[in-house]
């Protein structure tokens, strides 16, 4: 009876253990099943692949405005970033690889201004330090993330030279995703 009952300890713990595992697993599913939810709804939201893309006004690095329809006739990939936004620092390598393969292709990168507190010489630093070569240009008062609606960063869209929407990210771009505009 002695040797039973440690014997009998165990596989009660043991049992316990595979049941807390089996749980954990259960609950994991549903977190994800609501994030995936979640990202179905909110890519509902602002502007949808098939429309034109909408002009925006946006500021350079050194404070001149440049209009997104200056571009017209060119393929664009149209990126709102923040440097407090790590899903946005980890897709900058693809985003600048990409930039230099493809010059031919304009790479805007759209900074959120508000977030940053205004200071245009943090943004600076940000893109120098993190090699940054494609076009960065601001937006000075959210007005152009709420003109296209993007409320999770990263949000980008690849446009074609009609200024038409061909695609929409939310989250990090990976190199595939960059190379299939190429198409």
């Amino acid at each position: 009876m002695k040797k039973v009952i440690p014997l009998l300890i165990l596989f009660v713990a043991l049992g316990y253990s595979i049941f807390q595992l089996y749980e954990k697993k259960e609950e994991e599913k549903k977190v994800s099943n609501n994030n995936d939810a979640y990202i179905a709804s909110i890519e509902k939201l602002g502007v949808q692949v098939g429309q034109q893309a909408p002009d925006i006004q946006l500021m350079t690095l050194d404070e001149k405005k440049v209009n997104l329809s200056s571009f017209k006739g060119k393929k664009v990939i149209l990126n709102f970033w923040a440097t407090w936004c790590p899903p946005c620092q980890d897709e900058i390598p693809a985003l600048e690889k990409f930039h230099q393969e493809h010059k031919d292709i304009e790479m805007i990168g759209v900074a959120d201004y508000i977030g940053e507190k205004k200071d245009l010489n943090f943004i600076k630093n940000f893109v120098n330090k993190n090699s940054m070569n494609y076009r960065i240009l601001i937006d000075e008062n959210g007005d152009n993330f709420r003109k296209y609606g993007v409320i999770s960063i990263p949000t980008t869209y690849f446009i074609n030279p009609n200024g038409e929407v061909v695609f929409k990210q939310i989250g990090p771009l990976t190199e595939k995703q960059l190379n299939a505009f190429l198409k």
